[in-house]
């Protein structure tokens, strides 16, 4: 092995320990040049990658004697240690001590608080050297104690010293810190790795550390089932820290077990579901209901019940899915032991009385139970849950609840008082009586849990920006066309806002809406058509140049003119009337200057740049690494992906995209399959290294151990953060936010500190007298109830209208069909059974033919008019090209009253539409203009 390669084999040793800004001083093959630039990256980046650099830098160098004088200019600047280890090529020392740094770095977060540096300095000096101590003094003197702390702990974990680990425990002794007890190293046996070292502490925790259970939470009325772990019997094999997070749940109490991400919560519902369901009899079984928010994570949760319970009685089934009928939901309640569903599908089937009551339950998990809030359905299964509890009868059974979380936010609290009062709403809205978390067992927790760093890289944006010049000029103009003919920023409440922003996208998208449904008096119908397809295609113009101008922002300007390329290309010039003829020649004048200005040289942007250095670090020294890359969109996802796969230097890294599977009006979304691939290829060995997701992949779902999560702008509240943190579970893993926004970066760092306050919140509601704790909660349900009661009474009734309801085109307003020309198939697809509606259609080949449900698609619909999209043609129950209509693609008038409705999901569509009867509508209209041909006859 050549001496340089040595020293590549050896990077990780020398980019943990030396500072090279003491190294360099002692060698002279350097130009002056790149000893100011590992100076510059030093004081910049740190001196890991400033060692980086120079261990780059060395490979150029060909001066006679320079092996030896690196290694003599090592041992010069206080790093004898590594050179010997470098020159005998024995790590064994450097080894046994990287152990005890690994563990230490764990403890930082209990060593930093209220340590006094400067009485520990005067007994470090065999482990520090001399510019290091004159730094942590400065540091001390000029930030304080706690910021000096920091800088001694940085430095002492860089030491090449082999008794570093004594050294600190005996300076700690000596200036007083007995409670900060680090074990006995003589008594520890280094070659046996971290499980042999015991490191015990008493002072509190912060940050990343959970607290204490405290069984006083126990609910007064209910009975206290205890838990003896030696004679139950095990399905699974818990840690003791995973046990302890079990334990009130074992004891039959409502509990919120909060445990980070990656510790097993998945593997404690499992021994807990076990354990509930043993204790069923012939005469009362028990029955038990896992919910989760996603369809990917109800199918991973479903496949990892079956495999723990295929030995055993119990049945485990999904429920999840638009295919999920009544009947197969009560077919599962009533056959099966465990039963998987999202809450949407236990919500509908509550309401309409598929299941009987939330008591056909005797156990109820919520995954990601903080999302128990507003009008989310955990929060609405709750709200039955508790209606009967606060008014049925006593004796009325209710099912047990386990709420499971990484982290119970601090909704928009600001201090440890607003925390606690979320946290007591959320208990409230979850019937809790206790919260578990890991206190008794931490140490084995971190061995098993590892946190990332968080880093926050804030960068400049371009400089220049000739692209978003040009698009600003475009909507501007597109903008004034609008207001010709109608004052637009009248028709939302939100008010307009900066161009290319998220508020902007909120502000256009109200407004194309109310285009739909506007009405106005001193027209006649043919005017108000004509005035509301130009508005309605000048919002949907003014969208597309939006979503553009963030593309550009965070991605290439060509991948933000590919985007606005393809919506135009897609656009059908045949079904133009004038406007669209005008709008379509606004973008075609200024299409090849912007495909000039995009294709140009010189105007990269600055956050992909920073983002390709990151990755080109990491991987330089750890070829392995495997990376989340989170994105705000999926368009952006696919940006990034096409620009990795241009890039040669991170082509090898082979991306993935991870989205939802919810379509849009920009892309498809994946299907359950090609996310399990995506996943599949991310977790393989040799398949990709970067997985770039949207926030599909921030909770729940369960994605190989990667070592970089990187946040790109991607910014939410701290339980966000927390989450998309612990995807990083890998040990020394880090997560770095790269960010063009001063106000995303301070919002992070707020999250940081909310992190702390949420769990001294945590300890405090803990903490606090049995009685206490359970008198908030029921105030709080008291009132809830009330507010309840008042909605329900104020609340116009949810029945349907009789009335029959005109479907207009959402664009032109072209007559479409009526509401009793439609049938529901199977409670999800609105098909029209009236041939006459082909002739009013533009029909074209599906881009993606392909059997989805019950569906096997054939081909898309437009209106034959304006070409908005209408939906597909479909073959369903031996039907051939059924016409199932996209909600979005109407607007709908009441025939009765005249008023005109735009919604969003079907099932807020106010009007009532039959089911489909296979019978009265294909077989006894067989000789009908209404008949379909069928496959069956």
């Amino acid at each position: 092995m050549s001496e340089k390669e040595l020293l590549k084999g050896c990077c990780k040793y020398i980019t943990e320990i030396i500072q090279p800004s003491l190294v360099l001083h002692y060698l002279d093959f350097f130009e002056p040049k790149e000893v100011e630039l590992i100076k510059a990256k030093e004081e910049k980046e740190g001196p890991t990658h400033a060692s980086a650099l120079l261990l780059d830098l060395i490979q150029n160098v060909d001066s006679l004697g320079w092996f030896q004088m690196f290694l003599d200019g090592l041992s010069k600047a206080g790093y004898p240690t590594l050179s010997k280890s470098i020159d005998m090529e024995d790590f064994t020392e450097l080894d046994k001590s990287r152990l005890y740094k690994q563990m230490v770095r764990k403890l930082r977060p209990t060593l930093e608080p209220g340590a006094r540096p400067m009485a520990i300095l005067p007994h470090l000096s065999e482990c520090l050297l001399q510019p290091q101590e004159e730094e942590v003094r400065q540091v001390t003197e000029s930030k304080g104690d706690h910021a000096g702390m920091g800088r001694l702990l940085d430095f002492i974990l860089r030491s090449d010293n082999p008794q570093w680990y004594k050294i600190l425990q005996d300076a700690l002794s000596a200036a007083g810190y007995v409670n900060l007890a680090l074990g006995d190293q003589e008594d520890a046996d280094m070659e046996s790795g971290t499980e042999e070292i015991e490191m015990t502490y008493s002072q509190e925790a912060e940050m990343e550390d959970l607290h204490a259970n405290l069984d006083s939470h126990a609910e007064p009325r209910q009975k206290v089932v205890r838990y003896d772990s030696q004679i139950s019997s095990r399905l699974t094999e818990l840690r003791a820290y995973q046990e302890e997070l079990a334990l009130p749940a074992l004891e039959s109490r409502n509990t919120i077990i909060c445990a980070p991400t990656g510790s097993g919560k998945t593997i404690i519902a499992v021994e807990i579901c076990w354990q509930h369901l043993r204790q069923g009899t012939e005469e009362s079984k028990r029955k038990v209901a896992f919910l989760a928010n996603t369809i990917p994570l109800c199918q991973q949760q479903m496949e990892r019940f079956m495999k723990y319970f295929q030995n055993t009685d119990f049945e485990v089934i999904g429920c999840f899915g638009d295919s999920t009928s009544n009947l197969a939901v009560k077919v599962a309640v009533e056959g099966y032991d465990i039963i998987v569903m999202t809450p949407m599908i236990l919500q509908l089937n509550l309401e309409n009385g598929t299941i009987p009551s939330l008591s056909t339950f005797t156990l109820i998990f919520f995954d990601e139970c903080h999302n128990t809030s507003k009008k989310h359905s955990y929060n609405s299964i709750m709200g039955m849950y508790m209606d009967i509890r606060l008014e049925g009868p006593p004796s009325t059974a209710l099912p047990q609840i386990v709420g499971m979380t990484a982290s119970v936010g601090v909704g928009k609290s600001k201090n440890v008082d607003g925390a606690l009062e979320h946290i007591y709403q959320l208990c409230a809205n979850l019937d809790i009586h206790t919260l578990s978390t890991v206190t008794k067992h931490l140490n084995e927790l971190r061995k098993f849990v590892f946190v990332p760093s968080k880093d926050i890289r804030l960068v400049k944006r371009r400089s220049v920006d000739p692209f978003m010049d040009v698009v600003l000029g475009l909507m501007a103009h597109v903008e004034s066309i609008a207001k010709k003919t109608y004052n637009i920023e009248s028709l939302s409440k939100v008010p307009m806002s900066t161009r290319g922003s998220q508020a902007y996208e909120q502000w256009v998208v109200t407004v194309q809406r109310q285009c739909k449904v506007l009405k106005l008096v001193d027209h006649d119908e043919e005017e108000e058509m004509k005035i509301c397809r130009k508005l309605v295609a000048c919002s949907e113009h003014l969208r597309k140049y939006n979503d553009s101008l963030i593309i550009s922002e965070d991605a290439r300007a060509i991948d933000a003119i590919n985007y606005l390329q393809k919506y135009f290309d897609n656009l059908d010039p045949t079904r133009f009337d004038e406007t669209d003829q005008k709008l379509f020649s606004v973008f075609e004048e200024r299409s090849k200057e912007l495909l000039r200005i995009a294709s140009s040289s010189g105007r990269e942007n600055p956050k992909l740049q920073e983002l390709q250095s990151v990755l080109d670090e990491q991987y330089h020294y750890n070829s392995e690494t495997k990376t989340i890359l989170f994105v705000k969109t999926r368009a952006l996802a696919e940006a990034i992906e096409q620009w990795m796969l241009e890039t040669p230097a991170l082509a090898h890294l082979k991306p993935k995209v991870l989205i939802g599977r919810r379509r849009t009006e920009n892309t498809a979304g994946m299907t359950l399959s090609t996310q399990k691939d995506a996943l599949s290829a991310f977790e393989s060995e040799g398949g990709s290294k970067l997985l770039i997701a949207t926030s599909v992949a921030d909770e729940g779902i369960d994605i190989a151990q990667c070592n970089l999560v990187l946040l790109y702008d991607y910014v939410g509240n701290v339980i966000k953060m927390v989450q998309t943190r612990g995807r990083g579970r890998a040990m020394d893993s880090r997560c770095i936010l790269i960010t063009s926004s001063r106000e995303n970066a301070e919002k992070e760092q707020i999250n940081m500190l909310q992190e702390k306050v949420m769990y001294d919140a945590i300890q405090t509601v803990q903490n606090i007298e049995t009685d206490v704790f359970l008198a908030k909660v029921r105030n709080i349900q008291k009132r809830q109830k009330k507010q309840r009661d008042l909605e329900r009474r104020m609340a116009p009734g949810k029945k349907k209208e009789e009335t029959p309801f005109l479907l207009q085109c959402g664009k032109c307003r072209q007559h479409a069909c009526k509401t009793d020309e439609i049938r529901v198939i199977q409670n999800n697809h609105r098909v029209v059974i009236s041939k006459a509606f082909l002739s009013l259609c533009n029909i074209q080949p599906h881009p993606k033919p392909q059997v989805c449900d019950v569906l096997e698609k054939k081909s898309k619909i437009f209106c034959g008019s304006c070409n908005r999209d209408w939906g597909i043609l479909a073959s369903c129950m031996g039907l051939d090209n059924l016409p199932v209509l996209k909600v979005s693609g109407f607007t709908f008038v009441n025939l009765r009253t005249g008023q005109r409705k735009s919604v969003m999901k079907w099932q807020d569509f106010p009007g009532l539409i039959k089911d489909f009867d296979f019978e009265l509508d294909v077989l006894d209209q067989d000789s009908s203009e209404g008949a379909w041909p069928s496959r069956l006859s």
